[in-house]
């Protein structure tokens, strides 16, 4: 089965020694303007080579390929494992990547590192509108855009069709809570399980953040959610768990009292069964599953998350790619992550299921397009310590459905947020 990455969340593939003798070792110095060789090219470190994509050694092939008069790009393969320790490594050898690829709403971690890309997007306004201000809005910080996304990714529902035509379900553009409870009854109703989702693979907490983010944003508390001084023992949080708990109370969620402990690799056989109508997946995955699922005879559709309110929001995720300010070939890295989010290149992501960054790739996959509609509503969410992460990803659902519920869960999150701010 091939294998798909979420924001650097998995296991790492590559060795982190071999990564630093490409991006740590001592090199001959050079200029901001480019490190020449003896064969008049550019030598250009690109640590962005995405094995766990399916587009990511093609991308990187094109790339190579469309800058070969130019650069000679030495493509290194990302270690998610040690993703943080290979840059920081790297950055402390004075002798970087000249690129290097990094979550996108975690780019706040490097921004000082990072060389300020504004210049360059205003002085190329097509690239910079290619991009679009909404994808640069996670990679600007203290009003310098620090690096460029290259792709986007989140949670997505995917609906067998068959099983929904069924029970006479007929999926809106966006819907709320009441809504998708309604289309659960009628699916439960016609024989059929509802909607599942797994509490392994970083899966727990996908429930709960696209609820809060609905209810801030619908509250016009977002601003000091996500600066971390909103309590979770106000309206907000309340609302956003009991909504995320309703489900579970109605006996909606697969496979019913063993819902809270569901395996994916349980959900996603009981779907390519038939017995199960909708699933969680991610955006970056959910055309491999659906192409999975075809080989079971199983018509797969993309299904809009429903909103615990009135504004649908997902919590975004996805990869970008900044350059370091002591890297000797700033200008030519710039043209390689030109080329790289350019329309040529990302075309080739498209084309392989899952979202470009550049607006004016034309996709022609009704599936894609759909994913591409529900990336819309990805807004940045959070960024908590490990701690806060750890209890939402393993801890709140248990919580909110077996020991003690909507007020243990407030109590819970309450305690990380108080300390997450003691630590800052």
């Amino acid at each position: 089965m091939k294998k798909r990455v979420l924001a650097v969340l998995l296991t790492g593939l590559a060795a982190a020694t071999l990564v630093l003798g490409g991006c740590g070792g001592k090199g001959d110095s050079g200029s901001k303007d480019g490190e020449k060789k003896a064969e008049g090219k550019t030598d250009i470190k690109f640590y962005g080579k995405v094995i766990e994509y399916t587009s990511g050694p093609k991308m990187v092939e094109a790339l190579q390929e469309q800058m070969k008069d130019k650069y000679n790009i030495e493509a290194i393969q990302v270690d998610w494992s040690n993703l943080e320790k290979v840059i920081r490594t790297g950055l402390a050898s004075g002798d970087p990547c000249d690129i290097y690829d990094y979550g996108t709403y975690d780019m706040a971690s490097f921004a000082d590192a990072a060389e300020d890309l504004t210049p360059y997007l205003e002085a190329d306004p097509e690239w910079r509108e290619a991009i679009g201000e909404d994808a640069l809005k996670p990679v600007t910080i203290d009003g310098k855009i620090v690096a460029i996304p290259w792709e986007s990714n989140f949670t997505v529902i995917l609906g067998n069709k068959a099983l929904l035509d069924k029970a006479g379900v007929e999926v809106p553009e966006k819907w709320n809570y009441d809504e998708f409870k309604e289309a659960c009854k009628k699916i439960q109703d016609s024989g059929a399980a509802p909607f599942g989702n797994s509490a392994d693979l970083a899966h727990g907490e996908w429930m709960f953040r696209p609820a809060m983010l609905t209810q801030v944003l619908d509250n016009n508390t977002y601003d000091k959610y996500v600066e971390k001084e909103l309590s979770f023992n106000g309206p907000e949080g309340k609302a956003a768990l009991e909504q995320v708990k309703s489900l579970y109370d109605a006996g909606y969620m697969y496979p019913g009292e063993g819902a809270v402990t569901v395996k994916s690799d349980e959900l996603k056989a009981a779907f390519s069964q038939g017995k199960l109508a909708m699933i969680t997946d991610i955006g970056a995955g959910a055309k491999v599953t659906a192409e999975e699922m075809k080989e079971s005879g199983i018509e797969t559709v993309v299904i809009p998350w429903p909103s615990a309110g009135n504004t649908p929001a997902l919590n975004g995720a996805g990869n970008c790619l900044f350059i370091p300010k002591s890297s000797k070939n700033t200008d030519a890295a710039v043209e390689v992550l030109k080329a790289f989010t350019g329309p040529e290149i990302q075309g080739i992501h498209a084309e392989e299921g899952y979202i470009p960054v550049n607006k004016n790739v034309k996709i022609e996959d009704e599936f894609t397009k759909e994913l591409v509609k529900q990336s819309l509503t990805c807004v940045p969410d959070v960024v908590w310590p490990a701690e806060m992460n750890d209890y939402r990803l393993n801890n709140l659902i248990p919580d909110l459905i077996l020991n003690g519920g909507v007020d243990t869960v407030i109590n819970n999150l309450e305690q990380q947020r108080e300390s997450a701010l003691a630590n800052e």
